[in-house]
């Protein structure tokens, strides 16, 4: 397999590299799909041909090199081959994100990026969403006619189907007929969506050279002495139930590295998947498993109920981010595993940083060194660059970082001079410091910064005070309106199960922590809290939903100028 690896160095575009999979290593299973137990393999060859077959659809209907199709379909068997299908048939597949009820975030990017079509499940949001706008009856091949005001160049909706016609079986049993388009490094082949944290989704172009590239790094920073081309025939496995559409789970990565991914089948709704996930990683003997720290606490849990800790066998690597990481969280990382593999970045700049961490000696939102080819900056609101230990905002250069955002209506797009310094740094709208080591220390957005009275702060400070009670996991800093400060605050916190502290006794703990020497009606402290019995709201791409959160305090606390 090491040899296959290898000679697939010159191989520019997906396409080139699955057709060559399919025909020197027909076997190699590439995903494995786990459904209640049940286990479900795809091979380079399977791969190759479903996904050929239906970029052969696609072409008979109509769609021609470049057209924009986004794809809404979970994590499935059928998000896998209609992703690869798509780019197989020239076009371009999109992450579409329908969180909205009203459709207007999928819309607004539709409408943005000049879709020509929609691939929704007939049991799913998106297929719930766009019913209301079906001009007449499906045609061939699940094929129906659209007519959106808000998306207007969006004229299809293809809906997939484990029903009557199963998409699967319909594609396996059909046409035999496959199609292959010849793909340049340089055609554009995904648009990956940010997760929408500060606001509605920005779209990030990626070619075939990217998106390859991106996976020879994922590949060797995943594990420090695993690195690529490997030079044995060993069989990699790694779990990573991220998302298909987002940077963290492209579909791309295993079929162009030549591993073995494992994730859950989630075709039919996302849910509670803890003690099916480990399952999994356990049958398949994987190495690797990529974790949000939410993700993790859930499996920890189910793992602690079912009377199964300590495991068995320690993973050799854990690979987390997405968000600020604690020192206290990594404690639960090492349960399972014998390194954690931390990295700091984003859908615009796929890894800034890494570190490899074998015990728990780490500092809280440490994210290690800038890897080579990256240059990182830290800057004041004037402009200048931060001194050692001085908080700012980080900007970064270099090889990884995309070259602008997706947008076929305005060139050019007015998104890209926000994003864009006038030489040429990227504004990741993060704030945070480098140390004494030059390790970089990300503390959040520069979003979230809030105005309370005379004082501007940044929430972590203050979310970090709160973390020190033994008895809460989790805690998110918001503002609400306020008529004589600009914000007021408001503090969302998950608690230990069983733990006895309430809104009162929060309140005199804060007493305790935020500027004991102050006693005046000034001092940032929260004045409101929502304790939450659940876990906080997610995002898409599993983050906590910060924008949601704020939405619920304002409508709780914030001040509605009567």
């Amino acid at each position: 397999m090491g040899g296959v690896v290898s000679s697939m160095e010159h191989l520019d575009t997906l396409p080139k590299r699955l057709q060559y999979l399919s025909e020197e290593d027909p076997n190699k299973e590439l995903y494995v799909f786990y459904n209640d137990g049940v286990r479900d393999a795809y091979t380079s060859r399977e791969l190759f041909t479903l996904a050929g077959r239906f970029a052969h659809r696609l072409r008979q209907q109509g769609f021609q090199k470049g057209d924009v199709i986004a794809n809404t379909l979970p994590n499935s068997p059928e998000r896998l081959i209609t992703d690869v299908g798509i780019v197989m048939a020239g076009c371009v597949t999109m992450n579409g994100q329908v969180l909205l009820a009203d459709g207007s975030d999928v819309f607004r990017s539709a409408k943005v990026a000049r879709c020509r079509a929609v691939l929704v499940s007939d049991e799913g949001p998106g297929w719930r969403l766009i019913q209301r706008f079906l001009s007449k009856e499906a045609q061939a091949g699940c094929l129906f006619p659209l007519d959106i005001v808000e998306a207007p160049e969006m004229k299809s909706a293809i809906v997939i189907s484990r029903g009557d016609p199963h998409f699967l079986d319909d594609i396996r049993n059909g046409s035999k007929e496959t199609f292959v388009s010849p793909s340049e490094p340089e055609d554009l082949m995904i648009v990956l969506t940010t997760s929408g944290s500060t606001g509605y989704s920005k779209l990030v172009p990626r070619c075939h050279q990217d998106i390859i590239s991106q996976s020879l790094m994922h590949s060797q920073l995943r594990s420090p002495d695993l690195t690529w081309p490997k030079p044995s025939d060993k069989r990699f496995v790694y779990y990573s139930d991220r998302m298909m559409g987002w940077t963290g789970g492209i579909s791309f990565y295993s079929l162009c590295q030549a591993d073995t991914r494992v994730l859950q089948d989630l075709f039919h709704a996302p849910r509670d998947t803890a003690s099916e996930l480990w399952r999994a990683v356990e049958a398949e003997n994987c190495e690797v498993c990529g974790f949000l720290p939410l993700e993790l606490e859930n499996v920890l849990e189910r793992l602690r109920t079912s009377g199964r800790l300590p495991v068995n066998r320690k993973l050799k690597t854990i690979i987390t981010g997405g968000q600020p990481i604690r020192k206290s969280q990594l404690q639960s990382f090492f349960t399972l595993a014998e390194t954690v593999f931390l990295g700091y970045g984003s859908t615009e700049v796929p890894c800034v940083t890494r570190q490899f961490l074998k015990e728990e000696t780490f500092e809280s939102y440490n994210c290690g060194k800038v890897l080579d080819g990256l240059s990182v900056k830290i800057c004041r609101d004037d402009g200048e660059d931060c001194q050692v230990n001085e908080i700012g905002t980080l900007f970064v250069r270099g090889f990884s970082v995309f070259r602008g955002y997706f947008n076929q209506l305005e060139n050019p797009n007015p998104q890209n001079q926000k994003a864009f310094t006038p030489d040429g740094w990227f504004n990741t709208e993060d704030y945070g410091y480098f140390d004494e080591a030059d390790d970089l220390y990300v503390l959040g957005r520069v979003k979230d910064v809030i105005m309370y009275g005379a004082f501007v702060f940044y929430p972590g400070w203050m979310e970090r005070k709160l973390l020190e009670h033994p008895d809460v996991l989790e805690a998110i800093i918001v503002p609400v309106t306020d008529p004589v400060l600009y914000h007021n605050i408001c503090a969302c916190i998950k608690l230990r199960q069983d733990s006895g502290l309430d809104e009162d006794k929060l309140k005199d703990y804060c007493d305790t922590i935020f500027l004991p020497e102050m006693s005046t009606a000034l001092t940032p402290k929260p004045k409101y809290f929502i304790i939450m019995k659940d876990n906080f709201p997610e995002t898409a791409t599993g983050k906590p939903d910060k924008q949601l959160l704020k939405r619920m305090a304002e409508d709780m606390f914030g001040y509605s100028g009567k």
